[in-house]
């Protein structure tokens, strides 16, 4: 792979402002010479498959500025690009480059949310017209893509909202890679922080008083980092102490944090409070978390119909958790999933030892221990980001070409 680079940037910034992966040697050749003109110092120009961008964006910190890619020897432009998608974050500004000169795919590249699709000979004087470097745009008018906000709510104190929202958040930052911003609502102190072995700085109860000079630099300062993908917004006011807001102003801070996080996981520490009503405003998917109780049956099946009875509609899904030992008496979950009208997405077992060590130490649940709540977890998450779609079609193809 002939590649062009120049000086690496500091820790934490972004791995380059531009980064190319290209399928033939003249168009790596149009692609030096235009980063050379626009004097970039930091680029990464490649020829390369889709498969060694998505690897290489896999391996570093940030996501660059602009990103452009080849689709020549695409078999499943789409596909590919959906997977290209699971790496970058919803910043990039991504152009794509093929030989086919074909609107349909045009337009279902910008459903995606690439910024244009250039068709091959690519020129330098192009590239000047399609990439601004001076103002940091693609000069192609298309929606911007953006990150998913997803709410989780109980239906009562204890059956483990934080534990359940946090472990995911953990898993899309380490295992899947993707930048992962942790908002918990509870502003007088919720749990997320010690289970993490981190401290508040009162982040989040700064961005909402100070919504009229809100921007993204703003907002990343107040967060507190869990390792380079983990980011977390909180606030430990005092018991007692005034909270200052205006209404909204969690709506313009979800805005933002959806400019550069795969995902903003939002703690619904209690749905009754101001804080929730704009979390569900806002989310594009809600997790309402409930145990094997009368009480929290009853108040399934009020929530449900309070979060989804809005104008965005948020898809709601129902997790049953155990967090206490096996007990007789208990709600039976076909009992309490025919109550509510609605099946269950994951039933979570009880975790005897492990999740309470896990916990206590600021760590993530040992792999071993915790193997079924892990696994529960994994589950959530391929749910949440497509990963069990994608491998039933990888089944059925399978499945097609052996019966051929």
């Amino acid at each position: 792979m002939s590649t062009l680079s120049f000086s690496k940037p500091k820790t934490g910034a972004r791995a380059a402002d531009f980064i190319a992966f290209v399928s033939d040697r003249q168009t790596e050749q149009v692609l030096k010479t235009f980063v050379l003109e626009q004097a970039m110092p930091h680029a990464h120009v490649a020829v390369g498959s889709i498969d060694d961008a998505i690897a290489y964006l896999s391996k570093i910190e940030r996501s660059p500025l602009f990103l452009l890619v080849d689709l020549q020897n695409s078999v499943m432009p789409l596909s590919d690009l959906s997977r290209l998608a699971e790496v970058c974050e919803p910043s990039v500004q991504v152009v794509a480059l093929g030989e086919r000169n074909d609107v349909g795919l045009f337009r279902s590249l910008l459903k995606l949310g690439l910024r244009d699709y250039l068709v091959k000979p690519l020129t330098v004087e192009l590239l000047k017209r399609t990439v601004n470097v001076t103002e940091g745009k693609i000069n192609q008018v298309s929606l911007a893509r953006a990150g998913k906000t997803i709410a989780f709510a109980g239906t009562r104190g204890g059956v483990g909202v934080t534990t359940l929202a946090l472990n995911l958040a953990r898993h899309l930052a380490d295992d899947t890679h993707r930048r992962v911003a942790y908002v918990d609502l509870n502003l007088y102190g919720g749990a997320a922080n010690s289970m993490l072995g981190l401290q508040s700085n009162n982040g989040l109860s700064d961005v909402l008083q100070n919504t009229h000079r809100l921007d993204p630099q703003f907002v990343e300062r107040t967060l507190v980092s869990k390792g380079s993908r983990l980011f977390v917004l909180s606030s430990e006011l005092d018991y007692g102490a005034a909270r200052e807001f205006q209404p909204g102003a969690l709506a313009r801070v979800i805005e933002l944090l959806c400019d550069s996080f795969h995902y903003v996981i939002l703690d619904v520490a209690d749905p009754a409070d101001a804080l929730a009503q704009e979390a569900f405003n806002h989310a594009s998917r809600a997790y309402l978390v409930s145990d094997r109780s009368v009480h929290a049956t009853r108040e399934t099946i009020r929530l449900l119909r309070f979060i989804e009875d809005r104008d965005n509609n948020p898809q709601t899904s129902l997790l049953i958790n155990n967090p206490n030992a096996a007990v007789s008496g208990k709600v039976a979950p076909d009992d309490l999933m025919s109550a509510v009208g609605r099946t269950a997405l994951h039933e979570v077992q009880f975790e005897q030892k492990a999740l309470a060590t896990a916990e206590n130490l600021g760590e993530a649940p040992a792999e071993r221990a915790a193997n079924g709540f892990n696994q529960a977890v994994s589950r959530i998450a391929s749910d949440l980001t497509g990963q069990h779609l994608a491998a039933e079609r990888s089944f059925f193809q399978k499945l097609k070409l052996k019966r051929k």
